[in-house]
């Protein structure tokens, strides 16, 4: 993995252990409860109803981004190990 790329992996791993990530989340949390319950019920027209939706669709995009993240970059650490082993599998090979 490029230093780079890893720097960026471990912004996000100390965001996600803040406090600030915490909070954020039970806020997230507290919106889609919201726009479930009140805004979905009170919801006029189809265009009020897609909004809500979208909205909803956000939020869990938001709450998933922890989980996102982590399966990304274990996914990178795999691939630059097994690309790893296809190297040496060449090596050995010869």
């Amino acid at each position: 993995m490029k230093k780079e790329q890893e720097a960026i992996y471990e912004a996000y791993f100390e965001m996600f252990r803040s406090k600030g990530w915490e909070l954020y989340l039970d806020t997230v949390k507290d919106e889609i409860e919201s726009v479930t319950t009140k805004v979905i019920s009170d919801a006029r027209t189809e265009v009020d109803l897609g909004k809500a939706q979208g909205a909803i669709h956000y939020l869990k995009l938001v709450l998933a981004l922890e989980n996102t993240i982590e399966s990304m970059y274990e996914e990178t650490l795999r691939e630059a190990k097994d690309d790893g082993n296809y190297v040496k599998k060449i090596e050995d090979s010869e």
